[in-house]
């Protein structure tokens, strides 16, 4: 019998070995193409056009959070810092429309407010026009940072809305008897009394702690944070879409609304595809020529390297300019929190 556990111990010691060896290969391949130049697609046109749509693509909750830590998990966020990345290569093109598809439930306050005035930046340094599409999703803090945008469109089906704060849930266990845990979650059984000592300096600085009732004072406080926040995106919203303020707080609210229902509160400029939308992006502006460049969001790593072999025909940026000015010479001779309050 303890040979038997001996092998199956080393046994298990091997295969955890080079599990380690693969996740620290993964990381190191994340962290190397974080660092790595952004890479886009010309997806229609011809490079040598003047007139250029760029797309850029952005997925998920929006965090104060890196991606190159998020892809080891495979999970799409949006980084207000890695966004700014992608404008500031993005600028060096002069695009004429930059189209932001977006698609994310929301995120911290700190975050997509960062994000809207990346946004806001980037157009006061370029002379670009920013729209926004969503195809799925923009709500909360997604909405919040499209704001930024001239205009915003959404697929058909989209959820839009959600005009509105959350706070942080105080969940208070009255009297639990048995706290569990398992692979099903928690579970709490509730008869007789916990007590719970705490060691804390600073008045309510426990705050949040689950086996002591909120004071009317706490809540009072929290309630007056999140609605000061409220009130800042309701300004926002009505700024932004000349939407009355007391028509955004007691009919749109939080509520989430489909894209044609959005259309009809003003959310949304019109119900509409991102190829659809770029084609009329091209009639509007009389387009002759255009290139329509599409930003690759995430990069191989390793591990996708490993599940994948497409291959994909890409534009190096900063070999760009470069081989623009060869071109150029050759013809003169013979071209993308949690902090504890989310929205």
């Amino acid at each position: 019998m303890a040979i038997l556990f001996n092998v199956f111990l080393r046994t298990l010691g091997f295969f955890l070995a080079i599990l380690l060896a693969l996740l620290i290969i993964i990381g190191i391949s994340a962290y190397t193409n974080y660092q790595e130049d952004i890479e886009f697609d010309l997806v229609r046109g011809e490079i040598e056009s003047s007139n250029t749509i760029f797309i850029l693509e952005i997925n998920g909750p929006i965090i104060q959070s890196e991606s190159s830590i998020n892809d080891l998990v495979g999970m799409n966020i949006i980084s207000p810092k890695e966004v700014r990345i992608n404008l500031d290569k993005i600028i060096t093109l002069n695009p004429n429309i930059l189209i932001v598809s977006i698609n994310s439930p929301g995120g911290t306050v700190s975050a997509s407010s960062e994000l809207y005035d990346h946004f806001n930046e980037f157009k006061k340094r370029s002379n670009s026009k920013i729209y926004f599409h969503s195809s799925e999703m923009l709500a909360s803090g997604g909405y919040w940072s499209s704001l930024a945008g001239e205009k915003i469109y959404a697929n058909y089906g989209a959820i839009i809305g959600s005009i509105g704060v959350k706070g942080p849930d105080w969940i208070y266990f009255n009297k639990p008897k048995l706290i569990s845990y398992g692979i099903l979650g928690q579970t709490i059984e509730v008869k007789d009394e916990i007590k719970v000592y705490s060691t804390n300096a600073g008045k309510s600085k426990d705050l949040f702690n689950s086996f002591r009732k909120p004071t009317n004072e706490e809540l009072t406080h929290l309630n007056i944070m999140v609605e000061k926040i409220n009130d800042d995106f309701i300004q926002l919203v009505s700024k932004n879409r000349k939407l009355e303020k007391e028509i955004i707080k007691n009919e749109i609210g939080g509520l989430i609304f489909n894209s044609s229902q959005a259309k009809d509160h003003f959310l949304i400029d019109e119900e509409i595809g991102l190829e659809e939308l770029v084609n009329l992006i091209i009639k509007e502006n009389e387009f002759k020529k255009i290139r329509v460049l599409k930003s690759s969001q995430k990069k191989d790593s390793f591990f996708n390297l490993l599940f994948s072999n497409r291959i994909i025909k890409k534009i190096d940026f900063d070999n760009y300019h470069l081989n623009k000015c060869n071109r150029m010479r050759s013809n003169l001779v013979s071209l993308l929190s949690y902090s504890s309050v989310g929205c």
